[in-house]
């Protein structure tokens, strides 16, 4: 389950996202009347402030920003286009990274997470991930884990009590594009735990989440040293 403070919805976007035109299920099975791009805001970052995001200058987040730890639930709809994304302070002009204009493609998708890069810093950056559905089929799960805990060791992800990912360091999905990718999982309910990779201490435990055939997850690692780390799963949802 998702606490409702940690997720945002889209009702607020302005102008740039838009609906109407389009029909669309699981990933794979989208029909576009309108040309249409898919887009979805995290804002992994806890030492940083509440952000407020800007598309070619426009502002698109919600009316007070979208808080630390605080996450989309499903893809905004976007018209494909070039686009520069800066965050900044909520309420201020005060910029605090830019994403670099880019191409956002018809029926394309596409994950903006914004990060802090040390320990304890405020210091962030932001990525732009492409997410990838060609593969998915009906017949499994499929899920991908990141690491965006900034205090996080190298950890290990264990799903069922077995290891699936080893070596996973905080915001390692940024250099190695292959993180991105979803990896297919049989469909069942599942704990889930990560631990550090050298001592393999629990950082962080999810009890049991079902994982459905058909259906893609985002599992990610978040939070501090101080306040605890937590596994949140996200299901893609548009």
């Amino acid at each position: 389950m998702i606490n409702k403070r940690q997720h945002f919805y889209w009702s607020s976007i302005l102008l740039i996202f838009f609906a109407g035109g389009i029909g669309c299920s699981k990933p794979g099975v989208t029909v576009n009347v309108n040309p249409i791009s898919y887009v979805t805001v995290m804002n992994l970052a806890p030492y940083s402030s509440p952000v407020d995001i800007y598309f070619n200058g426009t502002q698109v987040s919600p009316l007070g920003g979208i808080l630390p730890e605080q996450f989309s639930t499903e893809y905004g709809q976007l018209k494909p286009g070039s686009y520069t994304v800066d965050f900044k302070v909520t309420g201020t002009d005060s910029l605090l990274y830019e994403l670099p204009a880019s191409q956002y493609d018809t029926s394309s998708f596409y994950t903006l997470i914004l990060y802090n890069t040390a320990p304890g810093s405020p210091a962030v950056q932001a990525v732009k991930i492409l997410d990838n559905f060609s593969q998915i089929s009906g017949t499994t799960a499929y899920y991908r884990f990141f690491n965006m805990s900034p205090d996080a060791p190298s950890t290990n992800l264990l799903i069922n009590g077995t290891v699936a990912q080893t070596g996973r360091t905080p915001a390692d999905n940024v250099a190695s594009q292959v993180f991105d990718l979803f990896q297919a999982i049989p469909t069942g309910d599942y704990p889930l735990q990560v631990q550090n990779s050298s001592t393999d201490s629990v950082l962080a435990t999810q009890n049991s989440y079902p994982f459905e055939s058909g259906s893609v997850y985002t599992i990610f690692l978040t939070g501090t040293s101080q306040a605890g780390m937590k596994i949140n799963v996200l299901p893609v949802l548009f």
